[in-house]
């Protein structure tokens, strides 16, 4: 639940809210006593079976005896609860849960424009088709309706396909007139391996057998296999300002030569 009280916090979470999360969100080792003062903060006539109710989504939450989580609790059980809408889109079936693959699907019309609060925690990373999906999370959002991107940054090597940048996130508040409310990294969550994936795909690719074996044999590949990679995440919450068309954007910190007037002038809004 700590993460619902740091929503709560920026003003994500309330009563008559709609929320649209990008990936069917679940509650995690909350008690009965935690979701039953959230509904009440909230809905001021919650429903009348709140106590029995409140411990069946508490006890979904829990991990079960070998410390795996069981994921029979939906944050959205707990948003309608309290008072707000709730939708979310996937490529799975989940609670309330709309069917789109982001990587060729746009947003459904019946979404655009509809929430006050859409959320991507740890979805967008799982997408190949980036410009849509952040696309997509524009979209869904109303005039000075609020969005939190909480994602990997750094390590997750064997994670989905892509970790953010701080600069990422930046430049794209500053290309779509979003105010950042705030900006922070959680972590370091665990330790990971570099050769994570080569050690699953190395059935199907078998060169990396062979990068493989040099460890234990080569300095460079010994040193990394050694190498703990702390995984660290980040997080924004964003202010949609305006209601402008969604601009993508163009990282040119790098570039050496002089970049063309007609490539520029795309992105001016």
């Amino acid at each position: 639940m700590s993460m619902i009280h740091v929503m709560e916090g920026y003003g994500l979470l309330g009563h008559g809210r709609k929320i649209l999360d990008f990936g069917s969100s679940n509650l995690y080792t909350a008690t009965p006593e935690e979701v039953a003062a959230f509904v009440k903060r909230h809905n001021p006539k919650p429903r009348s079976d709140l106590d029995a109710w409140a411990a069946r989504l508490a006890a979904g939450s829990q991990p079960d005896a070998s410390g795996q989580a069981l994921n029979q609790a939906f944050a959205g059980e707990l948003f309608e609860a309290a008072g707000m809408g709730y939708d979310a889109i996937d490529i799975a079936d989940g609670y309330k849960t709309t069917i789109v693959d982001l990587n060729s699907k746009r947003l459904p019309e019946k979404m655009v424009g509809a929430y006050d609060t859409v959320l991507n925690h740890g979805t967008s990373e799982h997408i190949l088709n980036q410009m849509n999906v952040f696309a997509a999370v524009h979209a869904a959002t109303k005039k000075d309706g609020l969005i939190m991107h909480l994602v990997p940054s750094i390590g997750y090597v064997d994670h989905g396909y892509f970790c953010y940048t701080s600069r990422f996130f930046f430049d794209l508040a500053a290309y779509n007139n979003y105010e950042v409310v705030d900006m922070w990294y959680d972590g370091p969550a665990s330790q990971e391996n570099v050769f994570a994936s080569a050690r699953q795909y190395q059935t199907y690719f078998p060169v990396l057998t062979k990068r493989l074996e040099k460890i234990g044999q080569v300095e460079r590949e010994s040193l990394l296999d050694r190498t703990n990679i702390p995984t660290i995440s980040i997080a924004l919450v964003y202010r949609k300002v305006k209601n402008v068309p969604f601009m993508g954007t163009v990282e040119t910190s790098t570039s050496v030569g002089a970049l063309p007037s007609d490539l520029l002038s795309a992105y001016k809004s």
